[in-house]
Parts: C-alpha cells; sequence; structure tokens
C-alpha cells in the first residue's frame, strides 16, 4: 500500500512539473509578457550555484528551473504588478474560502446524492425512481452560473431570505454557493451510485444472502453498500475536479474572495505572474484530490492491494531464481 502510494505521488509529481512548464512557456512567449522579467540569480543560494558551476545563461530553461524552485523550496510566487504585494500573501486567505465552499458542494453532494442514488435503485422502475431520474438530469443540464442566478433571485430578491453578496466571513455567505455546485453536482453521484447499486443487486452472491433468509437491510447495507461504493469512489477525482472549476464560477458570482475570483481578475488585468501563480495552486489541488481518490479507492478495493501483493511475490521469486 505504501509503495503505491509513493508510486502515485511520484506520478502527480511529475505531471504537475509539466502542467507548470506548458503554462509557463505558453505565458512566456506572449507579448510584453512580465513572465520573462523574472530573475535567473537570485541572492547565490543553492540553484545559483548549479547554474553558476554549469555556466547558464538567461532562457526560458533557466527562468523555469529558478520559479519552481522559488515555489516548491522557497514558497515564493513573486509580487502582483498591480498592488505589489506578495503572492503568497493572497493566496494565503483566498485559497482556505475556496476549500471551504469546495468542501462544502463536496460534502453535501455526497450526503445527499449517494442515499438518493441507493433510494432509487431499491426502487427501481418506480414512480419514485422515474421522478429522482428525470429531477437529476434536469439538474445536470444547467450549468452552475444559471443556478447560481435562479438560486439568487428566489432566495434573495424574492424570498429575501439570504443576501446576495454577505461577508465571506459570515456562514451564511456560503450557503447559496453551496447549493448552487451541489444541485449539478448531486446528479452525478446519484446517478453513479444507482447504476452501481442495481449492478451489485443483480449479483450471484446477492440472491444467496436473501435465499438465506438475511433481512433487507444487512444485504443492502452490510454488503451490497460497500461494493456499490467502489466505483463511486473510481470517478470521484474527476467528480471534485469538475466542482473545483464550477467553485470558480460560483465564486464570481457570489463575490467570494477565493482563487476563482482572483484567477478572473487576473486574466482582466493581464497579470501572467498572478496567472502562472494561479495555475500552479491549481494544478496542485488537482493532484492532491486524485491522490486522496486514489488512496480510497485502493483502500476500498482488496483487488488494487492484491494486485500489489502479487506484483511483490513475482520479484522475490525472481530474486530467489537468479
Amino acid at each position: 500500500m505504501i509503495k503505491y502510494i509513493a508510486k502515485r505521488i511520484a506520478l502527480i509529481i511529475l505531471i504537475v512539473l509539466a502542467v507548470i512548464f506548458i503554462v509557463f512557456i505558453l505565458l512566456y512567449s506572449l507579448p510584453a509578457s512580465n513572465v520573462r522579467q523574472m530573475p535567473v540569480y537570485r541572492d547565490g543560494d543553492a540553484l545559483d550555484s548549479v547554474f553558476t558551476f554549469f555556466n547558464a545563461g538567461d532562457n526560458i530553461f533557466t527562468k523555469y528551473l529558478r520559479y519552481c524552485y522559488n515555489v516548491f523550496i522557497r514558497f515564493e510566487f513573486g509580487h502582483t504588478s498591480s498592488i505589489n504585494a506578495r503572492l503568497v500573501r493572497e493566496f494565503s486567505h483566498r485559497v482556505p474560502n475556496t476549500l471551504l465552499v469546495l468542501a462544502c458542494g463536496v460534502g453535501a453532494t455526497l450526503i445527499v446524492g449517494i442515499p438518493l442514488g441507493v433510494y432509487s435503485a431499491v426502487h427501481k422502475n418506480k414512480k419514485r425512481d422515474r421522478i429522482i431520474n428525470a429531477v437529476t438530469l434536469f439538474f445536470s443540464a444547467i450549468p452552475n452560473f444559471t443556478v447560481a442566478m435562479v438560486l439568487a433571485l428566489v432566495f434573495s430578491v424574492y424570498l429575501r431570505l439570504v443576501p446576495v453578496i454577505a461577508a465571506y466571513t459570515s456562514p451564511v455567505a456560503y450557503i447559496l454557493p453551496t447549493l448552487a455546485i451541489t444541485l449539478g453536482g448531486t446528479s452525478l453521484i446519484a446517478r453513479t451510485t444507482r447504476a452501481s447499486m442495481l449492478d451489485v443487486l443483480e449479483m450471484p452472491y446477492i440472491t444467496a444472502l436473501r435465499s438465506k433468509g438475511l433481512g433487507e437491510f444487512n444485504v443492502l447495507y452490510r454488503h451490497a453498500f460497500k461494493n456499490a461504493m467502489v466505483p463511486v469512489i473510481s470517478v470521484l477525482g474527476g467528480f471534485v475536479s469538475q466542482m473545483l472549476l464550477g467553485t470558480f464560477v460560483v465564486e464570481r458570482f457570489f463575490n467570494i474572495p477565493g482563487l476563482g475570483s482572483y484567477m478572473f481578475r487576473s486574466v482582466s488585468f493581464r497579470d501572467h505572474v498572478e496567472i502562472l501563480g494561479c495555475a500552479v495552486i491549481i494544478s496542485v489541488l488537482l493532484a492532491t484530490t486524485n491522490i486522496a481518490a486514489d488512496v480510497l479507492y485502493a483502500y476500498i478495493n482488496p483487488q488494487i492491494r492484491l494486485r500489489h501483493v502479487k506484483d511483490n511475490f513475482r520479484r522475490l521469486g525472481r530474486g530467489v531464481e537468479q
């Protein structure tokens, strides 16, 4: 299990570095890009010694190495050109707001979507199942910003229950953003859970458990539910990535000072250093969610652990033969 996690982390690190390199090249090639103004040599640190040893000049590759070194070793993203402040200070109070909205949305989606999918699978082809399928299909076809506008009109303008733009330090400010990203995400989780639960309920061991007289509650929630969650967890990494992109749009609409609103502002002001910093944070967040989903999938699915155990035995067998 530890080797599996280490391999996934190593692969994710390479992917993050590749994504940063692609974004760095694209921003560097733009006319009047402030990425080109990044200094290569800084205060005689370890990377300066390496550049001096190899007699490296000021080019795109040395700037890329310097930027990665500053970000991942010194935790420096540069300075903003608009307010002349350190980017790490901006990210320190914006990223937690984004993570809070994302955590609320993902948590609410799983809490609502999984039981809804199980309930729909248990009542297959009945009227309640058809209603759930129609509602989830309807909300899955509506973009997040449209849902946000409808929620703002209903709950803020007409009913006056929640302010449209509240102080982001208040929990009230996260009610409508959470609903906006939950309604669309619940559709995917509910439909995936329903399909997986239907496949598990048709397996022979479920029929054998029922024939032995085991209660329906135990059959569903002690035996079928755990196996039905394996496909749901397998799509969890891509689902969280999709929810993160929806969070950016919702932040912009409800004026929450998060990473999404800051990224839109950076694009408007054409601050390439800020855009590059946002790309780094987004890639790291996506990589972290994918690692967490892979580890959780390996923990739930014993076939992944068994596969690595077999690989270790094969390697030991080859070593003994040699």
